[in-house]
């Protein structure tokens, strides 16, 4: 077969697809509020993707992206505090990099699939920074839990 654009040695040194199901992956608590899914943890790239549940009324606290974030909502519905928009279920949002908000999902609660880059730096309301989640703690936190819980992690990092 003929190959014009010499794409054929490529498929050799690039890496398989990685299909994540998340009935695999364990409600990892954050807080009493706040449970994640991983579904990426990419240690080199710092990209990290997650599927997020915020009970009925439940905040994640006010943060800055240092990227910007692409989230879609599967269940429910959440607003930033700052913002005059409600994002639903079915609904695409971007944060981008340098936006500051506070997620307060709606009294139904929510759960949103978020792909992420970099940090994200949790501030007071004088802007400064008194926390943060990245990548590395993210993962971290997963395979904590999972040790805790008797449950082998999944290797997520690609």
């Amino acid at each position: 077969m003929e190959d014009p654009l010499g794409l054929r040695p490529l498929k050799e040194i690039t890496l398989t697809e990685r299909v994540v199901d998340p009935e695999d992956v364990p409600w990892v608590p954050y807080t009493e509020t706040i449970w994640v899914k991983p579904l990426r943890l990419n240690r080199k790239t710092g990209q990290w993707s997650n599927i997020t549940k915020v009970v009925g009324g439940g905040q994640i606290n006010r943060h800055y992206h240092v990227n910007g974030v692409v989230g879609f909502v599967l269940e429910g519905s959440w607003y930033y505090v700052e913002k005059d928009w409600v994002a639903r279920k079915g609904m695409m949002v971007w944060e981008p990099p340098g936006d500051i908000h506070t997620l307060m999902s709606g009294e139904e609660g929510t759960v949103t699939l978020f792909q992420l880059e970099g940090a994200l730096l949790y501030v007071d309301e004088d802007d400064n920074v008194v926390g943060f989640d990245d990548v590395l703690n993210h993962t971290r936190v997963y395979h904590d839990f999972c040790r805790a819980e008797g449950i082998e992690p999944l290797d997520l990092d690609y």
